[in-house]
């Protein structure tokens, strides 16, 4: 048997006897406890059903009230709230488990009077760090074939108005927050439009403002690749730095141009005549810009012992000048 415990909250006291004579008129056929504390009552029973006429009773003596399960905002007074509990163990005549037992509470609070929500026609919509003003208009208006009063959405979502010539005729709404909700949609197809301009002149922006780093990069590695030693000091700082790491951890350090210059020049480094290809994937967050590499570790066109290795550098540009260089192997 299901047994469904009541807890009913009354929080003027002076409401029991009113709230006693519902319960002797729902005809409850279990005990019924009432206690008093200072500043309410609390009445509690146990029963085989959930006794939901108890409700309607209530609502009856109290018509200008009415039961919610979610407090609205704001803050009102509860009169009276009633909370029904089933345990999970509970089960059926069969000795089955039930399936969602009972867990609620309802609260008694005075009916709110209808207001329709004002809102904004304004519509702020963020295109990365952009923000950008959009307007849901909406205009008074009646239907000629029957004289009924309604709402119609305006075509023009860039600019707030209420000119009735940029009437959306072919949809007529009940209130303003329908065509408000309805305008919410349609003004997706413009802002979806803007926005695919949007991110192919940042891509086209990205495209030079990455046009002279991605130079230098490439033009660095090609006089590496022929040994260049002119081509590859102009692209260098005076105070260039260059890093040798493996796996991450930091092997050498290498700072000043003219040190940098003796190290390309030394039996140490391994930069040059390698014949690297830059790998399709650059990661540019300028002023850094990394890079993938590939290359044969020898560099005998017919060697059948060839392995195709691969390695990054990673580079920081300030003034189109390399300031440092970090190799990873």
């Amino acid at each position: 048997m299901i047994r469904t415990e009541i807890e009913i909250i009354v929080n003027r006291k002076n409401d029991i006897d009113l709230i006693k004579k519902n319960i002797v008129d729902s005809k409850i056929q279990f005990p019924v406890y009432f206690m008093e504390y200072e500043f309410h009552y609390q009445i509690r029973l146990e029963s085989d059903c959930e006794e939901w006429d108890l409700d309607t009773i209530i609502l009856e003596s109290f018509s200008e009230y009415e039961f919610i399960t979610d407090l609205e905002k704001g803050r009102k007074e509860i009169r009276l709230q009633i909370s029904r509990y089933q345990s999970e163990l509970s089960t059926d005549g069969w000795g089955r488990p039930i399936e969602n037992p009972l867990n609620e509470t309802k609260y008694l609070i005075k009916k709110s009077t209808s207001k329709p929500e004002r809102f904004s026609p304004r519509v702020k919509v963020l295109f990365h760090a952009e923000e950008r003003n959009y307007y849901i208009n909406v205009v008074g208006g009646i239907r000629k074939q029957t004289g009924e009063l309604g709402f119609l959405l305006l075509s023009d979502f860039k600019s707030e108005n209420d000119s009735f010539e940029n009437a959306i005729k072919d949809r007529f709404y009940r209130s303003p927050i329908d065509a408000f909700k309805f305008g919410y949609y349609k003004m997706q197809d413009i802002v979806n439009q803007d926005f695919e301009k949007f991110i192919s002149f940042q891509k086209k922006e990205l495209t030079k403002l990455h046009k002279i780093p991605r130079k230098i990069v490439r033009n660095f590695i090609d006089s590496c690749n022929k040994s260049d030693f002119e081509g590859i000091w102009k692209n260098l700082d005076e105070n260039v730095i260059f890093e040798k790491r493996i796996h991450y951890e930091a092997k050498e350090s290498i700072e000043g141009l003219e040190k940098v210059k003796e190290y390309f020049l030394s039996q140490n480094q391994e930069l040059l005549g390698k014949y690297f290809k830059i790998r399709s994937s650059w990661n540019i967050q300028l002023p850094i810009i990394e890079i993938g590499l590939k290359y044969y570790s020898s560099s005998t066109e017919n060697d059948l012992n060839k392995i195709l290795e691969y390695r990054r550098i990673t580079f920081v540009i300030k003034n189109d000048k390399i300031i440092r260089i970090i190799e990873n192997k």
